[in-house]
């Protein structure tokens, strides 16, 4: 096997910069197991001076900190000592930051929150550079200054290059919410970032002590299905069962015997594990670069990353979803309850969410759009809970203090949800549910297109299911008597372009408008008061 970076143990005397106190015991205790002398400094200024009386040989810098900056003591320290390689630290990963640096002489560039086994690979990887360059100064003096141009460019672009593979790597995950989404993304980013021809996601079967295929790239569909690797067998086996990397070249793989040289058919192999809170998640498998070369200690190092990020954002993805749900079945039981007061109102939400949904779909909106629908369809009501339960229960119509009283409770809705956090799409459909295309709705007053689509959308459904449930002082109305009030309100009270849409529903029957039409789940009528439709305003 090809010796890894990690296994080298190279120590100096290091030098650790941070405005942040807990940052500066972090590192200090991770360099100090590693083996490292470290020294500790709060500012800039008090670097400048401890590199003054002590060359260091290595600085870790924070880049943002106040008075000197570390882009300003990055400068300072070069010009103290011109081969002292300096690494950068920053929350706030930015390419084009690091890309200066680079140009201003830093020799790495770390993005926080740094891993146990980032600091090692890059305070090793930079002391065992400075060995070199010291080893090799005199032959380095010998060469011409063009020479040396060329030399300096090709590292300082490979450089940017490695940092930009970070940068990619730091910043790509955002936008997943979806883990299947998210292993094929991780697969598709390790063959860019490495240049693999074939890569493989397996997942740990805990019940089988197994590895299954959750994503691949370059693999054919009937290996796919075929790959169930035990955990200590071959190479992604090894992996699961040591929690370590292995990487295998075209040497190693000469001297397999002719049968396991067979079954690696690949010239050369990189599998690193991958976990979720400490616990073995799976491996990531990489195969044949495009140019035959070996994957090197670089690449290995980028899997590791990958691997990382890929861990830390399939956690976050649980636990958000954990919380989601918690939370949409706190609001959902709130919503229960105001619906539960009156048998008028029961599955009111439910019937106005579906409407809305099929109405979303069918004008083109997108899978995010219909998402918020989704969730704040259901909740478009909280805010009656804030609404007294004598005009809430009131058998009959309301009368006008009554119906202002009802009037604010999109308001009120908003209110309950504006701590939890909820997406702009969502609160406006709360909030703006009773907004009118001419303006003279509640609770803003807004006109046309002023009004949020997806509001304009639950509006129409809250209509239609407001005119099909049957009230206290009425039955529910016919399909022709539904129909000649959306084509007469369509411009004033409703957007007639989802009109439009809701006709060839009805039209295609996928909305029915008569009230012994619809879905069991509506078979409870409900009561919807003067506010929902022209008709019965106040």
């Amino acid at each position: 096997m090809a010796t890894s970076f990690y296994d080298q143990n190279v120590t100096g005397r290091i030098l650790v910069v941070d405005d942040e106190s807990l940052v500066l015991e972090t590192l200090a205790a991770i360099l100090n197991d590693l083996g490292h002398e470290v020294v500790s400094v709060l500012d800039g200024q008090r670097a400048i001076e401890e590199a003054a009386r002590h060359r260091p040989d290595l600085v870790l810098c924070d880049m943002f900190m106040p008075g000197m900056n570390g882009m300003d003591l990055l400068v300072r320290l070069k010009g103290l000592h011109p081969m002292l390689p300096v690494i950068v630290l920053t929350g706030h990963p930015q390419l084009d930051h690091a890309v200066n640096a680079m140009k201003k002489g830093a020799a790495d560039f770390i993005t926080k929150p740094f891993s146990y086994e980032q600091i090692r690979h890059v305070v090793q990887k930079n002391l065992q550079e400075q060995r070199l360059v010291h080893e090799n100064q005199r032959l380095v003096a010998e060469l011409n200054n063009k020479a040396v141009i060329e030399q300096l460019n090709r590292q300082l672009h490979q450089k940017i290059s490695q940092i930009t593979k970070l940068y990619t790597i730091s910043e790509s995950f955002h936008a997943f919410v979806d883990n299947g989404s998210l292993l094929q993304y991780v697969v598709d980013l390790a063959s860019d970032l490495t240049d693999a021809q074939r890569v493989s996601l397996l997942t740990y079967d805990r019940r089988h002590r197994s590895l299954v295929m959750r994503a691949a790239k370059g693999v054919s569909d009937e290996l796919w299905r075929k790959v169930c690797v035990k955990v200590g067998e071959g190479v992604a086996g090894s992996v699961a069962q040591n929690f370590r990397p292995i990487r295998v070249t075209s040497k190693d793989l000469a001297g397999l015997d002719p049968e396991l040289e067979r079954k690696y058919s690949s010239h050369s192999w990189l599998s690193v594990p991958l976990f979720i809170g400490g616990e073995l998640f799976g491996v990531l498998n990489l195969t044949d670069k495009r140019d035959k070369s070996d994957f090197t200690e670089e690449d290995e190092y980028l899997a590791m990353m990958l691997a990382e990020k890929a861990g830390n954002k399939l956690e976050n993805n649980v636990l958000y979803e954990g919380i989601y749900s918690n939370l949409l079945d706190t609001l959902r039981a709130l919503v229960s309850t105001i619906e539960a007061k009156d048998s008028y109102t029961r599955s009111h939400s439910q019937r106005v969410t579906e409407t809305a949904l099929l109405v979303a779909r069918h004008v083109g909106c997108s899978e995010e759009d219909c998402e918020s629908i989704a969730f704040a369809g259901i909740l478009h009501d909280i805010g009656k809970i804030g609404i007294q339960d004598s005009i809430l229960q009131k058998k009959g119509r309301l009368d006008p203090k009554e119906y202002q009283v009802i009037k604010r409770h999109p308001v009120i809705g908003d209110t309950i949800i504006e701590p939890l956090g909820l997406i702009e799409a969502e609160r406006d459909i709360i909030r703006h549910h009773h907004e009118r295309i001419d303006g003279k709705g509640y609770p803003d007053g807004l006109g046309g297109s002023e009004i949020p689509l997806l509001s304009r959308i639950v509006s129409v459904a809250d209509a239609i299911d407001a005119m099909t449930s049957t009230r206290s002082y009425r039955e529910a109305q016919n399909e022709e008597y539904v129909l000649s009030e959306l084509h007469e309100h369509a411009g004033s009270q409703f957007d007639p372009e989802l009109i439009d849409a809701v006709l060839e529903l009805v039209s295609e029957k996928k909305i029915c408008l008569a009230p012994e039409g619809r879905p069991a789940s509506a078979s409870e009528p409900e009561r919807e008061d003067v506010e929902t439709v022209q008709v019965e305003e106040a």
